[in-house]
């Protein structure tokens, strides 16, 4: 294999009004030419020898610019005869459109994976996405690929742990998030190992709390009561709501009153399966809805899930419950009621 760069301009340039081109990297691969683009523009009379003359205003911020693209492209000829791998101008085309190329920063490369990934994942997903990004950066701000092996794994359990009190599933989850990151950069092959083939996550299982026909009537109790501040009663309506259909909190939440079908049914396309589904109205829920708005209104004014979670947290103490609910507690609870009423159901 032969490969050689230069920067120049390509002979049929396109001449902006302002008089200015466009330079463009010629990459050189068995005598065979290409050129790729690399949004600087400038005046021919100030290019010279590879770089940009003094009399262009911006001459040091685009020398720098083509420096970074030069010593760029350099870096990715060298990596692949390093590893012993044919260069192609598809494989450097890759290479050189990626942002990322040559970075060892895991911050980076994690961060351009979620911007990625919008519009593939739920909104709750990528928000977890970013809490988990946070809770690492929250123990080591700066964090390099290299620094990421099994000593550093444990010193970051130990901290979840003792510092941030999390659980042993919940440690597990910030685990497996490091480990999925460390096996896209694998396929991406940004790294070579991944420290986690060596290290085995087990999750522990956990008891699926629900409520009882009794637990909920007395939270039905306390709903119609003036017990509850304004926000906490919201709070309870839709927590009830969706224990009587199944919903989880990301259903809920864009649930819309064009979803609700004559006051006896919801038709919606759950958002963690991407499955449409038709979920019958029994009275107890259609009691909870509000008066009926515009198609496209939400139904509900559903608060965040930090809040949410803590009002239930609060009104649970209220009815002197000492489980440990959570919303999705409401859809471990609906196959209670669904059992209660006849039907056959397993909440998931």
């Amino acid at each position: 294999m032969n490969a050689s760069i230069k920067i120049l301009f390509k002979p049929d340039n396109y001449t902006r009004q302002d008089g200015t081109k466009q330079l463009r990297l010629r990459l050189i691969i068995n005598r065979r030419v290409k050129y790729y683009p690399l949004h600087v523009y400038v005046n021919p009379k100030h290019f010279k020898n590879g770089s940009i003359s003094v009399s262009d205003p911006g001459h040091f911020n685009k020398n720098r610019l083509l420096e970074y693209y030069y010593n760029k492209a350099n870096k990715i000829i060298f990596d692949h005869r390093i590893n012993e791998e044919s260069i192609t101008f598809d494989s450097f085309e890759r290479s050189f459109s990626n942002d990322l190329y040559g970075s060892k920063s895991f911050y980076d490369y994690a961060d351009q994976l979620r911007e990625k990934l919008k519009g593939k994942l739920t909104p709750g997903t990528l928000k977890n996405y970013k809490d988990q990004i946070n809770k690492l950066k929250s123990f080591r701000l700066t964090l390099q690929f290299k620094e990421i092996d099994r000593l550093f794994i444990e010193k970051y359990e130990i901290y979840l742990i003792k510092e941030r009190k999390n659980n042993p599933n919940t440690v597990t989850k910030s685990l497996i998030f490091i480990k999925s990151i460390l096996n896209k950069a694998l396929a991406d092959k940004f790294i070579k190992t991944n420290v986690f083939d060596d290290i085995h996550l087990k999750r522990t299982e956990g008891t699926r709390e629900f409520l009882t026909l009794d637990e909920l009537k007395k939270l039905e109790k306390i709903y119609t009561g003036n017990e509850l501040k304004p926000n906490k009663v919201n709070v309870l309506r839709y927590f009830l709501f969706c224990c009587y259909t199944g919903l989880r909190y990301s259903d809920v939440k864009k649930l819309r009153f064009n979803d609700i079908k004559e006051n006896k049914y919801i038709s919606i396309e759950m958002i963690k399966t991407k499955e449409p589904v038709i979920i019958p109205l029994i009275e107890k829920s259609r009691e909870l809805l509000p008066e009926p708005g515009f198609k496209m209104q939400p139904v509900f004014k559903v608060l965040t899930d930090q809040p949410t979670n803590r009002y239930l947290k609060e009104i649970m103490e209220l009815a002197s419950n000492n489980k440990q609910i959570s919303f999705h507690c409401a859809r471990h609870t609906f196959a209670t009621v669904a059992r209660s009423c006849g039907m056959e159901y397993d909440a998931i």
